[in-house]
């Protein structure tokens, strides 16, 4: 039997990639740099080019982490590097279903948390504003997963991640990422049609913390597997929609109070770690 005191001797060469939930910080920075002058670039065009609809920029925009990802991880890894990039989305070897249940929970919860202005306010259900929305539920699903949100996670989880945690404790990880990643969002504040136009920046920012600690730990319970962490992404911005259809508002407040339950039950379940091994991190092959 191989114990982790024996993986962690291997060679290099014989890491896979893949499903390492810790890597080396090397290219952070230009990972960053890329992801956000690609996206804030052609938001900003959106203000200018009068002719397309500013979601078009939008959408384009906000595949700026996965560009990234590809180019740094291709500059640094080769092209070993970029095939294990996107092997991350390969279900094989990750946990079975559990994965798959805990990336359901961040949903759930922002599902939850619409009870609180029924329970506590009084407020009503619009049956008549539901009703569409879901029928309309997996059309919305699928689209969130492929340009709404669950495209960005091939960069947020998929490369900053892992070298985010080989520098930080994991909580300390996946905290420092959730700033990094609503200060992304910055622009679309000023893009009508956007669900950051009109929003409070702080309840925003807290917010976005709070998924990125959950989806930190699907991603660690997964092993680094990205289908998880898009399934969870995609649940929560769907999830977030139906609130807003049943209620006639988001509610971002209630929204954060249930999502500070979970990630508090997610650190203690998982004794602080969100599910990152204790070991150590494994070096990269020379590309």
């Amino acid at each position: 039997m191989i114990t982790d005191e024996h993986a962690q001797q291997r060679p290099a060469d014989t890491v896979d990639l893949a499903r390492t939930t810790a890597l080396p910080a090397r290219g952070l920075a230009a990972y960053f740099l890329i992801a956000f002058g690609f996206s804030w670039i052609l938001w900003a065009m959106s203000a200018v080019v009068r002719d397309v609809d500013p979601m078009a920029f939008v959408i384009a925009g906000s595949f700026g982490p996965a560009i990234a990802s590809v180019v740094v991880t291709a500059a640094t890894q080769g092209k070993a590097g970029v095939g294990a990039l996107f092997r991350r989305y390969s279900p094989r070897r990750r946990g079975w279903f559990l994965p798959y249940l805990v990336a359901l929970l961040p949903g759930a919860f922002i599902l939850a948390s619409g009870l609180i202005p029924v329970l506590l306010h009084g407020a009503r259900i619009d049956e008549a504003a539901l009703a569409p929305a879901l029928a309309s539920l997996p059309a919305t699903f699928l689209f969130i997963a492929l340009v709404g949100g669950g495209n960005e996670e091939l960069g947020w989880r998929g490369f900053a991640l892992p070298r985010l945690q080989s520098a930080l404790p994991p909580f300390a990880s996946n905290v420092a990422l959730g700033i990094i990643w609503a200060v992304w969002h910055a622009p679309l504040w000023d893009i009508q049609g956007t669900s950051q136009a009109g929003m409070s920046v702080p309840i925003y920012v807290i917010l976005v913390v709070t998924f990125c600690v959950s989806f930190g730990a699907v991603w660690n319970i997964s092993r680094g597997g990205l289908l998880a962490v898009v399934i969870a992404h995609a649940a929560v911005n769907t999830a977030t929609g139906l609130k807003a259809a049943a209620l006639g508002s988001t509610g971002e407040v209630d929204s954060v109070i249930a999502m500070t339950v979970l990630c508090l039950l997610m650190l203690a379940f998982t004794k602080g770690r969100l599910g990152l091994p204790r070991r150590k991190t494994p070096e990269q092959p020379e590309s």
